[in-house]
């Protein structure tokens, strides 16, 4: 909340809470109270804390507060409370400040656009609250026990058209399908997972709640859905807040059953593919919506189960005091041996696999898309680098304010710069290029865009030869690179995108190839190169960066590493 000064640690009175801030009454008899900073649940708080935090108004000492609110309250009572949540941003210093900066301190309540740690961008697009209101009986009608029967049976009906697919399920995964099976996919999967997110907010309205705001987001580099649920807090029950987690991976679970019952009913067409597919990808994102260590849908049921609000976050901090305590000698201010930080050690390395993941899909994207497309990888990566400074300086800042010993941090920080160093040295890396292949009459060609670097294949380089799928890559058999150059030549679309278009064809760039391993090859596949030049990880960074446009002195070229990885 940029503009206004927060109230630190030791508070400065009179305080009022800010703007931004709120306090949401439970929606049942016995629930808890949640303080919330721009829509966000900072705390869970008791009746008593509430009844404080509504009393400092900017004007009152903490004696006149406690007089306000009566017996047995006192003045440092008062102060303890403001100081335990004075941490979490909540309180700006004084009213006069405030009635100065007048509406514009409201209008950062609703920000449309909202960041949220460690690598999520959320863009706010309505209210969704009308609309669930509405569906409200639909969803009581649902949520009778007799219901269970027609989805049981869905469910059910899911399994057996799966197994009556048979292989046509692997051939759809690991084969180049027509372009009206992907258009009709992404439809789909884009209405679903809106559909998913309103899960979330039927269940929720059904318990009483309301969400807050429906809208998309970039999740660890990818684009999704979110449907603002915290409103979930408020209530006592912990199962209740189980079934609105879990509700948006059923909503998976049902329309992919629903796609893989009906496809039975289809003729062997793009249609049939279509259902196959779409059924196979929901049954895989509601399973993936279930990993705990990820701020995903599991992680939101096991933290209600649990009744631990921010559990990731305080798993990472037990994480951090354990590490520090024994690496740096502060002192451990975490309780006990528990699982937290274990938990916090899993959600970080999950962390980086999502980010690293995220990344890899995004990143050829943006090359593909020359200079500019540069520019984007170059800024994400110095918010990356960014973030990694920031967690390391706040990891070293609290370790010295528990009484770590300044050469155990500076013996820490020169080690660890020292084991990068050498892991940048020693990790071996052998340059991979993604390309195609076609094989006719016993000649075998790999083949790469035209405006590929005619250099990045060379004589002897391995080959593996793999099925053109969107999603698996079977191994096919074996080759390695020839010692002709590389002539000009046009190959199928299939070769190096795994979609299907008869007739259609690409100028690529063909190099002349001997099979090592079977022999009965499809006409047309997917190539994977592995250089024979091993280097070292540092040096095979180096070299990616001197490659760019951006580096001075290089030309810009409109695809200057597409089909490297």
């Amino acid at each position: 909340m940029s503009g206004s000064r927060r109230v630190p640690a030791a508070a400065q009175w009179p305080v009022q809470l800010s703007p931004s801030a709120s306090i949401d009454e439970p929606l049942h008899d016995g629930g808890p109270w949640i303080i919330a900073l721009n829509n966000v649940p900072k705390a869970r708080i008791s009746a008593d804390v509430a009844a404080v935090l509504r009393a400092v108004d900017g004007e009152k000492d903490p004696a006149q507060v406690a007089q306000f609110l009566g017996l047995p309250w006192t003045a440092a009572d008062v102060m303890g409370i403001v100081r335990q949540l004075a941490h979490i941003g909540i309180f700006d210093d004084g009213a006069h400040e405030l009635r100065a900066q007048g509406s514009g301190t409201q209008g950062r309540m609703d920000r449309r656009v909202q960041f949220r740690a460690p690598l999520t961008v959320q863009f706010t697009l309505f209210n969704p609250a009308p609309l669930l209101l509405l569906l409200r009986p639909a969803v009581a009608a649902m949520a009778r026990p007799i219901a269970m029967v027609p989805l049981a049976l869905l469910f059910l009906g899911g399994i057996l058209g799966a197994l009556a697919a048979g292989s046509s399920i692997w051939r759809v995964l690991a084969t180049p399908l027509a372009l009206e099976v992907y258009l009709a996919v992404a439809g789909a999967m884009f209405a679903s997972t809106f559909l998913h997110e309103l899960g979330h907010g039927m269940a929720l309205t059904y318990f009483g709640g309301m969400p807050r705001r429906i809208g998309i987001m970039l999740f660890y580099l990818s684009p999704a859905f979110f449907c603002d649920v915290t409103d979930g807090w408020r209530l006592s029950s912990r199962r209740q807040r189980v079934v609105i987690a879990l509700a948006g991976p059923l909503v998976h679970l049902g329309l992919g059953s629903s796609a893989l019952a009906v496809q039975t009913l289809f003729p062997a067409s793009w249609a049939k593919d279509a259902a196959l597919l779409y059924g196979v990808i929901c049954w895989a994102v509601a399973i993936l919506n279930l990993f705990p260590f990820i701020k995903l849908d599991g992680y939101v049921a096991l933290m209600s189960a649990l009744d631990i609000p921010h559990l990731r976050q305080k798993s990472v901090k037990a994480l951090a005091d354990v590490v520090g305590s024994r690496l740096l000698g502060a002192q451990a201010t975490f309780p006990g041996n528990g699982l937290l930080p274990w938990f916090g050690l899993a959600s970080s390395v999950a962390g980086v696999g999502f980010m690293l993941v995220g990344f890899q899909r995004i990143v050829p994207v943006f090359l593909a898309l020359g200079y500019a497309g540069h520019i984007v990888v170059f800024a994400l990566l110095c918010l990356l680098v960014v973030m990694a400074c920031r967690s390391i300086i706040q990891f070293f800042r609290v370790a010295a304010e528990n009484g770590s010993p300044w050469w155990r941090r500076a013996l820490a920080t020169l080690l660890g710069s020292l084991a990068i160093g050498a892991l940048l040295a020693v990790i071996p890396v052998n340059q991979v290029t993604i390309a195609g292949y076609t094989y006719a009459d016993g000649q075998l060609l790999i083949v790469m865009p035209n405006d590929a670097d005619d250099h990045s294949l060379e004589t002897g380089d391995n080959v593996a030869l793999q099925s053109q799928g969107m999603i698996i890559h079977e191994n096919l058999g074996r080759a390695s690179i020839g010692d002709h150059p590389p002539s000009s030549s046009m190959a199928p679309v299939d070769t190096l995108v795994p979609v299907a278009l008869a007739d259609t064809t690409l100028p690529v760039l063909a190099y002349a190839s001997q099979v090592q391993e079977n022999t009965s090859l499809p006409a047309s596949g997917r190539a994977e190169v592995t250089s024979q030049r091993q280097t070292n990880l540092g040096e095979w960074l180096g070299q990616a960066v001197s490659r760019s446009p951006l580096w001075p002195g290089q030309p810009e070229r409109g695809n200057s590493t597409g089909g490297h990885s």
